[in-house]
């Protein structure tokens, strides 16, 4: 009777320790997957988070950015040849103002990046696209998402600052972009009293020193090279991401 009395009570504690563990396991669960909600869907966490990096990396007091708007992560359909589309995930960008000027930051795969350089980047990309390939190039089209992938590609720590030194890995992870599939262009001075084997020897030097098969070369008379802050409005649960980026208006010649 003794021992049937122990296994009993020892049964009882057993299935007391069990409830425990169950119970324990639950509520990490529910708070794990709180956090995950929150870290996915929340604009004040995201905005705060977004602002602690800034912080960290400029070395500066939360008070020196100021949010002016920002996109709402979510699921969203693009158009594609499928009846339906696909679903995409579309994350956190916020449109921040620092010292008097405004530039972009942007979640990706959980972390954070900013395009605060990319005027001075445009820049020094066309400089050297000028001096290495060719002086007729006006320009290239580079974005927010280049950024970004040239931090990744070369595993650069999203806290470092872009160096001119930096500009021909830029380049080569633009053309090779792991963020999105937009097509890099590359902006030539149309000359019609160029020979075109001047011309085709401009696509071929691109294509050598960028490893490609084939590049997408635009010839303009139009010199003036934009920044296009692209914010979509939603249209029928169609979302693009927000993304700055540099380019040079077709003037169809």
């Amino acid at each position: 009777m003794l021992n049937i009395y122990h296994l009993k009570k020892r049964g009882e504690i057993m299935k007391t320790k069990t409830k425990i563990i169950v119970t324990v396991v639950a509520i990490c669960l529910a708070v794990f997957g709180a956090y995950k909600f929150v870290d996915a869907y929340s604009d004040s966490y995201a905005e705060n988070k977004a602002i602690n990096y800034l912080c960290q990396k400029y070395d500066e007091d939360a008070s020196a950015f100021e949010v002016l708007d920002y996109q709402q992560a979510r699921h969203t359909i693009h158009e594609t040849s499928n009846f339906i589309g696909d679903l995409v995930w579309i994350d956190f960008t916020f449109e921040i103002k620092y010292d008097e000027k405004t530039f972009f930051v942007k979640k990706y795969k959980g972390k954070y990046y900013d395009d605060y350089q990319l005027d001075d980047i445009e820049r020094w990309c066309t400089d050297w696209l000028k001096n290495n390939i060719s002086s007729d190039i006006l320009g290239i089209k580079i974005s927010s998402n280049d950024l970004i992938s040239f931090m990744i590609s070369n595993n650069k720590n999203n806290y470092c600052l872009i160096g001119e030194a930096d500009v021909e890995k830029i380049l080569y992870s633009s053309v090779h972009n792991e963020v999105c599939d937009s097509i890099t262009e590359f902006y030539v001075m149309n000359n019609d009293n160029a020979p075109a084997e001047a011309k085709a020897l401009i696509r071929e030097n691109l294509c050598k020193k960028f490893s490609l098969e084939r590049v997408c070369v635009d010839y303009t008379t139009n010199t003036n090279v934009q920044l296009n802050i692209y914010k979509p409005k939603s249209f029928n649960n169609h979302d693009y991401e927000w993304v700055r980026y540099y380019y040079i208006e077709y003037d169809y010649v």
